[in-house]
């Protein structure tokens, strides 16, 4: 525009801020966004994080000279009896509450740091008209537990509508038949903002030597990750096998010996924790999402146990197991030594090449985020001069 001193390229030239939002529900949010932030600073952008909790503990971890926000998470709470639905079902208006604060949030967070997009992973209010808006997520169809069943259709149409909300939706997986989330992205129809951006995984396949038989990783919410690391410690005593167990305590970075067979450490990063995959002979874990897609970027002989009453991880233990590519065990029904042999017979994952297609979305929102920009400040520019 002619005596606004605004050209295209300088605005769509000028580094781009992106804010990263993983939600607060155990650790597998958190990492899954450390390959989207390694992507977005080789893109060179500017990468500021927004987490609460272990997330943003994580998150420090990795990348400790990134600016960070504090936003604070849903605040569910968990339970170690009973219904887990019936849990989330009574903190539904903590959860609305919090949605309405998100919504506040991202506003000011937008306008006082310059955002020019904001990738939220499965945190539903971060859209925004101010930036352009990506929501990760795997889970499109969100499993409920047997007796509701038949709602699953009207929390689709929800779930939907919120996400549509957004400039895109990226879903880390493929589309074909190394599909790994199964129905969670396959059973009804994409909306319509709907990518397949392959795998999210930090993960990467390396000449490592074999120095474990299992490896106990440790994953998820309180008190069931506490629930499950008793267990595996009880049931693993007097085994003749060389084991580690790697807590997911972020808090601490204790390493300490139960056995001169049985190591056990508090934490690791991802290049620690990628080694230790790939020297374990099978990894004992939470079927969480995140940690699926790490094993299969690493073709790694996984047994799964779901987190009880969680859906979506009973639900991916039995379509991977279906499959043929891990067994898995509900946790009340336990049995250590039978199971790492009956675990020996399934295939493991194949491993696989990551896809361009996290790239090429980065490409896409960064590209969006200039010419929005260079819109809005044509516009702007437009008024001062009127």
């Amino acid at each position: 525009m002619p005596g606004s001193g605004i050209s295209m390229s300088d605005s769509t030239n000028a580094k781009k801020k992106v804010l990263i939002a993983p939600l607060n529900w155990g650790l597998g949010h958190a990492s899954r966004m450390i390959p989207v932030i390694r992507r977005l600073l080789a893109a060179n952008a500017e990468v500021i994080i927004a987490a609460d909790g272990r997330p943003m503990g994580l998150l420090k971890q990795e990348f400790p000279d990134l600016k960070k926000i504090r936003l604070p998470g849903y605040d569910i709470t968990y339970q170690t009896t009973g219904s887990f639905a019936a849990s989330i079902f009574r903190q539904v208006p903590r959860i609305i509450s919090s949605y309405f604060s998100e919504r506040r949030a991202i506003e000011k967070i937008i306008r006082e740091e310059g955002i020019d997009a904001v990738i939220s992973d499965n945190r539903f209010g971060l859209h925004s008209k101010s930036a352009v808006c990506v929501f990760v997520t795997h889970q499109l169809a969100i499993r409920m537990p047997p007796g509701l069943r038949w709602f699953e259709p009207l929390l689709y149409k929800l779930n939907r509508s919120i996400i549509e909300q957004y400039d895109a939706c990226w879903i880390p997986d493929f589309a074909g038949e190394m599909n790994l989330s199964g129905e969670l992205t396959t059973k009804y129809a994409l909306p319509s903002n709907a990518k397949f951006i392959g795998p999210l995984t930090r993960m990467k396949v390396t000449g490592v030597k074999r120095k474990y038989d299992v490896l106990f990783l440790l994953s998820g919410p309180e008190p069931q990750r506490s629930v499950l690391e008793e267990m595996l410690r009880s049931q693993s005593a007097g085994l003749p096998l060389k084991m580690l167990m790697v807590r997911g305590v972020i808090e601490s970075n204790e390493v300490r010996r139960l056995s001169q067979d049985f190591e056990v450490i508090d934490y690791m990063t991802s290049a620690q924790l990628n080694e230790a995959i790939l020297s374990a002979g099978l990894v004992v874990s939470r079927p969480g999402y995140s940690t699926v897609m790490d094993l299969a970027a690493l073709g790694a002989k996984a047994f799964f146990i779901p987190t009880p009453g969680q859906t979506e991880q009973e639900y991916l233990a039995q379509y991977l197991s279906k499959k043929g590519i891990a067994f898995s065990q509900q946790q009340q029904d336990l049995n250590l030594a039978s199971s790492l042999k009956t675990a020996e017979s399934y295939a493991g994952f194949s491993s696989y090449t990551m896809s361009a297609g996290l790239d090429e979305a980065i490409n896409s929102i960064l590209d969006h985020a200039g010419l929005t920009n260079h819109y809005a400040a044509l516009s702007t520019a437009a008024d001062l001069t009127a």
